[in-house]
């Protein structure tokens, strides 16, 4: 579903938000929502002129399930890079059941896309 020009929100009865961000060509996933949402993808890519192969990131907020739903599938057949903050990694690849921050986390996020279109930081404290 069309969001705004170059956003796209995926799954249209989903109460779960995972979006598509079009920036000249190179496509970020924000969020992956559950695993049914990964079905949605290429109708949402095509509705903006672009593919899978367009994907260069995919963007984790956080590491809760109803987050990471389809980032290993696509990590894995389409072999895009997954981000994350170094305090989520752990809980979104199941090792821990649950957050333990030891010390306060800057809500200052800073996404920056370099000329090659591929993301190279996502997060700075």
């Amino acid at each position: 579903m069309k969001i705004a020009p170059g956003i796209h929100r995926l799954g249209t009865k989903s109460i779960v938000n995972a979006y598509l961000i079009d920036d000249g060509g190179a496509v970020t996933v924000i969020d992956a929502g559950m695993p049914g949402l990964y079905g949605d993808i290429p109708r949402e890519l095509a509705a903006m002129g672009r593919s899978v192969a367009d994907v260069r990131a995919l963007v984790l907020t956080h590491g809760h399930s109803d987050h990471i739903g389809f980032a290993e599938r696509l990590r894995r057949e389409h072999e895009v890079p997954v981000w994350i903050h170094d305090l989520d990694a752990a809980l979104a690849r199941g090792e821990v059941a649950v957050h333990v921050l030891r010390e306060p986390v800057s809500p200052s996020i800073v996404v920056c896309v370099h000329r090659s279109r591929y993301l190279r930081s996502a997060i700075r404290a």
